[in-house]
């Protein structure tokens, strides 16, 4: 007869190298633009050239860096910081005249000035030194092509995977979004997700993969559809246009509606419990006015006055600027 041996877990000693996932603190995905672009993690836009892409993201860069909003209505809340490196134009007489006419709030937005530090590259330090310096919420590179070491770097596996952790990890670190812009390789025939420069390995870190195509029946619009999304629904499309007498204009966003809520909230034993975390989640991206949070919480069943007093609970900061209420939970400032 075989005795049946008891199945017992053996106790973990002490190690510095493992740590269990029953000790990591579960967190939600935050956005920068919901369901396109998350913070912490890498996007990839990536179109034709000529298609618009560095258009598109000096539009939504003018909003970030003035506090507006997204195209469908996303608010920014208070303006945020943004690095936009591009190599592509010249910065006196193209990139910073497209801000200004974009709307962006320039005091808002820096780069690395390359033509006194050369031959930055996309894993640089001094690109990690300056996003620490700055602590943009937003980090665009326009376009990756031009910040590789070589031509190559992106076609060798092994470069192109530890390129894309070191800024997975600045990103993560530095609480910040990171784009990256990138030209499309010329396999026409091929799927989206494998006619990005070089090595699959580039998809593969980028989160959120966004594509421009123009419009067949009407080549002034730009359509941008999510054609790979890791951390929501990925069904996602916009619209803009760039007309030669008009210009640049939004047209509009759809999501799938089946998948159009963000992911589920945790459970909570109460109100107040609840909007303390919701309160925290808003508040992460920054400064806002208290109608737009009162707007917000009242979205998930929460009161004004449920909000107000979990507000003081959690000792939230409020105060006026411009005739209007905010609240905050950065430090006041002496």
């Amino acid at each position: 007869m075989v005795e049946s041996e008891e199945s017992t877990m053996p106790e973990m000693e002490g190690s510095e190298l493992i740590t269990l996932y029953s000790d990591v603190k579960t967190t939600n995905v935050r956005w920068l633009w919901y369901p396109f672009i998350a913070i912490g993690k890498i996007t990839l836009l990536q179109g034709d050239p000529g298609d618009g892409k560095s258009t598109l993201m000096m539009n939504l860069i003018a909003k970030l860096s003035t506090g507006g909003a997204t195209p469908d209505g996303q608010a920014f809340g208070r303006p945020q910081r943004v690095i936009y490196q591009c190599s592509e134009d010249g910065v006196s007489d193209t990139i910073k005249p497209r801000l200004e006419k974009s709307g962006a709030d320039c005091r808002n937005i820096a780069f690395i000035n390359e033509e006194i530090h050369s031959s930055l590259t996309l894993d640089d330090e001094r690109i990690r030194q300056a996003i620490f310096d700055f602590r943009p919420r937003l980090v665009v590179i326009d376009p990756i092509q031009a910040y590789l070491g070589s031509d190559s770097d992106l076609q060798i596996a092994g470069r192109a995977r530890r390129l894309m952790h070191r800024l997975s990890l600045w990103a993560s670190t530095y609480d910040c979004a990171v784009v990256l812009i990138g030209h499309l390789n010329k396999k026409e025939n091929s799927k989206g997700l494998y006619r990005s420069l070089g090595s699959i390995d580039v998809v593969a870190a980028a989160r959120s993969v966004l594509q421009i195509e123009r419009d067949p029946e009407d080549t002034d619009i730009r359509i941008v559809t999510q054609i790979k999304n890791s951390l929501g629904p990925s069904d996602a499309e916009l619209r803009f246009e760039i007309r030669p007498k008009t210009g640049f204009a939004w047209l509009g966003v759809s999501i799938t509606p089946s998948e159009e809520r963000k992911p589920e909230l945790p459970m909570f034993e109460t109100k107040m419990e609840k909007a303390a975390y919701l309160i925290k989640d808003i508040l992460s991206q920054g400064d806002m006015r208290s109608v737009e949070i009162y707007e917000k919480l009242k979205a998930e069943g929460i009161s004004q006055r449920t909000a107000e007093d979990t507000r003081k609970s959690m000792g939230v900061r409020c105060y006026r600027k411009m005739k209007q209420w905010y609240w905050s939970i950065r430090p006041q400032e002496d």
